[in-house]
């Protein structure tokens, strides 16, 4: 059986969540917004090179129009 992964956008300031489960830093909003986002995802990794800013970072699961996101690759 192979695992197929995929790669994901959303908020950089989620990945010591995704990643360590430390969610210090994170209010009660942000942690409903990211678990919604990746439901049915593993994260497995974080590439924070690929970090940019968008002005419809909502699109990517933010609680906030502009953010700044990065590439997460995720077992689906």
């Amino acid at each position: 059986m192979s695992i197929k992964t995929d790669i994901v956008e959303a908020p950089i300031h989620w990945a010591c969540y995704l990643i360590n489960g430390d969610c210090s830093g994170m209010d009660e909003e942000q942690i409903e917004a990211c678990d919604k986002y990746f439901a049915g995802m593993q994260v497995i990794d974080c590439n924070t090179e690929t970090e940019r800013f968008t002005n419809c970072a909502d699109l990517f699961g933010s609680t906030s129009k502009g953010d700044t996101v990065c590439e997460y690759t995720v077992i689906v």
